[in-house]
């Protein structure tokens, strides 16, 4: 299927350029980088649009037929971030970079298209995604069936139970693992000894009885 690539404000059938479309093709962003090697250009900064329909990434293919017009445009190139960072220290970037959902982070295919569609489509905002997608679908799954056995606990008179030993069983799964040769954070676990920089009894009776700084 041949379809015309026309840049934003051209006018005249013969202002664009003929674009083959193979089958099969997954979604915007593929049908992006078909455009951008085709023109040559930088795929980031290009945005394509059809039949006055942005085009954003990850979302579902329009229905292109023969001949029809892509729209496309150049988005503008950001200052260097050393200009930014003369400006304000870079301190604006970096908080929109922690605030900012990064949807191409995402593992799967299906999680990246649902990303897309709840912000281009829904409307809604990073901090809303960053809530969505922090569990993975796994991780939901063990938190329905950890709210099924609650209600189940609940009728059985054990929903107290249920919730300490919860708890437990939160703590012991998140304690992570420690490498070679890493101290723990509890003193115990190293022949108590004390961890650098941590407060002692010993310290405080020095410094407080004795006198003694250090």
């Amino acid at each position: 299927m041949i379809v015309k690539l026309r840049k934003l404000g051209g006018i005249g059938k013969k202002a664009g350029v003929d674009l083959e479309l193979p089958v099969g093709l997954e979604d915007v962003t593929a049908l992006r980088k078909l455009v951008a090697d085709k023109l040559g250009l930088e795929g980031k900064r290009l945005r394509l649009s059809h039949k006055g329909r942005v085009l954003h990434d990850f979302g579902s293919l329009p229905k292109i037929a023969e001949g029809d017009v892509l729209s496309y445009a150049l988005a503008p190139r950001p200052p260097d971030e050393y200009l930014r960072e003369t400006v304000d220290g870079g301190f604006e970037e970096d908080e929109e970079r922690e605030l900012r959902f990064n949807i191409e982070s995402l593992p799967s295919h299906w999680q990246r298209k649902l990303a897309s569609h709840l912000r281009h489509r829904a409307g809604l905002p990073d901090a809303a995604l960053l809530v969505i997608f922090a569990l993975s679908p796994t991780g939901y799954a063990v938190l329905v069936a950890w709210f099924l056995f609650g209600r189940l606990a609940s009728s059985q008179g054990l929903g107290s139970l249920y919730l300490v030993l919860s708890v437990i069983a939160f703590i012991f799964t998140n304690l992570g693992k420690r490498r070679e040769g890493e101290a723990s954070a509890y003193t115990v676990f190293n022949n108590f000894q004390a961890l650098p920089g941590q407060l002692t009894g010993d310290q405080l009776d020095r410094q407080m009885v004795r006198g003694q700084l250090t």
